[in-house]
């Protein structure tokens, strides 16, 4: 499953909080009641009360995840496969009213929970979604795994009793650590760190909008290589990325040593050159270099319907805020060439360059039931907006030795 770098934008401190994963292989499961069920005989489901199959697999997703919609189809697969062996129970912190219309697209005979607490999800301590639990009939946890590793194999090992292998990657237990991990305060006036993987830290990326520190500091949690040049140099789509050396030596989430954390905080005068300064400390750091060439490759062309009559709110604030995640993006004093550049050509598999001609600064809020193209597509159609593939220069990264 591909890793996922949570990036957050307006944050003015680093806050870091210890977590110990309080349910593991071989705990009892607890007595928790799972609710609302959307689609199952009972609304609720009190797993320590069951006897209806022989392992019960509890699948943590969300419609947001773009991977985990093929793992629901796979796991669905399985359990016709295996009637009255397996009872896949799918959670996810969507809310009700999201997930009856997702099975109004794709119906399904899994039992799909809302609990919008991810209260199991945090109990265990997973890293992210798309992973899962198994518990037997004796309501035992016998494996934590990646999703993506469920197959026939593994449901016949568990029926002979063969003991399957943990794959899931579960938060570490964090280090000791101030109020900010990297040890700056808003008495400094610049700063500069880089050093290997921290235990116990999330893999995240922080930009800072917000005093003391607004626009002139960035910092990279657990991250690879890749993820941070692409920040240096202003690249978001990954097909904008080529490389001459082998891929996994410069992103590897699997491999705790080839990941790194990274801070940096400008003097004021040097605000507008973050990001060059932060290209000139990546490059003078790592062992990967990387360089900017203009090549012509695909991209998606975003276009107006009718430019005369858009549906997007002219905005009344002259600064740019905005969020997104897998159910849409939120944005005020928004351009479309931002809304293109930093949010349609992460969540597209290609580049998405703006062509409507519209230059004002929009507020931009989608909605996107489900996290596929189509499901793009349609959230962008809403705003009277569309795509399509041509071909342009366009500035690609390469990583090279």
């Amino acid at each position: 499953m591909k890793k996922i770098i949570l990036f957050i934008l307006a944050i003015s401190s680093l806050a870091v909080s210890a977590q110990k994963t309080a349910l593991k292989q071989g705990d009892m499961f607890p007595d928790v009641v799972m609710k609302p069920i959307i689609n199952a005989p009972v609304a609720t489901f009190n797993l320590n009360q069951a006897n209806g199959a022989k392992f019960y697999i509890l699948n943590f997703w969300g419609t947001w995840c773009s991977p985990c919609i093929p793992e629901m189809d796979a796991l669905a697969k399985l359990q016709n496969s295996n009637p009255g062996t397996i009872r896949i129970i799918a959670i996810s912190d969507d809310s009700p009213e999201r997930l009856k219309k997702y099975l109004a697209k794709k119906p399904s005979k899994l039992w799909l929970v809302s609990d919008s607490t991810f209260f199991l999800y945090k109990a265990i301590g997973f890293t992210s979604v798309g992973q899962s639990a198994i518990i037997n009939s004796k309501h035992q946890i016998v494996a934590l795994v990646k999703t993506d590793s469920i197959n026939q194999q593994m449901i016949n090992n568990l029926l002979k009793g063969k003991k399957v292998r943990s794959s899931a990657e579960i938060m570490e237990e964090a280090v000791a650590a101030g109020k900010d991990i990297f040890g700056v305060d808003s008495t400094m006036t610049e700063s500069f760190t880089i050093r290997g993987y921290m235990k116990g830290q999330q893999s995240m990326g922080r930009r800072y909008i917000n005093p003391p520190y607004n626009g002139r500091r960035v910092s990279y949690i657990n991250s690879c290589i890749t993820i941070m040049y692409k920040d240096a140099f202003d690249i978001t789509s990954s097909k904008q990325v080529i490389y001459e050396i082998a891929e996994k030596e410069a992103c590897d989430f699997e491999n705790k040593p080839t990941l790194y954390c990274f801070d940096l905080l400008v003097k004021p005068e040097q605000k507008d050159s973050l990001q060059s300064i932060m290209q000139k400390k990546l490059l003078a750091s790592l062992p990967i270099k990387a360089r900017t060439e203009q090549r012509i490759i695909p991209v998606y062309i975003l276009r107006a319907n009718n430019p005369s009559a858009t549906k997007l709110p002219v905005s009344l604030s002259d600064k740019l805020t905005y969020g997104f995640s897998g159910r849409g993006f939120d944005g005020t004093g928004t351009t479309l060439a931002d809304f293109a550049r930093v949010y349609l050509s992460n969540e597209m598999e290609l580049p998405v360059v703006d062509e409507t001609g519209l230059t004002k600064r929009f507020d931009i809020k989608t909605n996107v039931e489900e996290r596929t193209r189509d499901g793009i597509l349609k959230s962008i159609a809403s705003l009277g907006l569309t795509l399509e593939k041509a071909e342009r220069k366009m500035k690609v990264l390469v990583f090279y030795k």
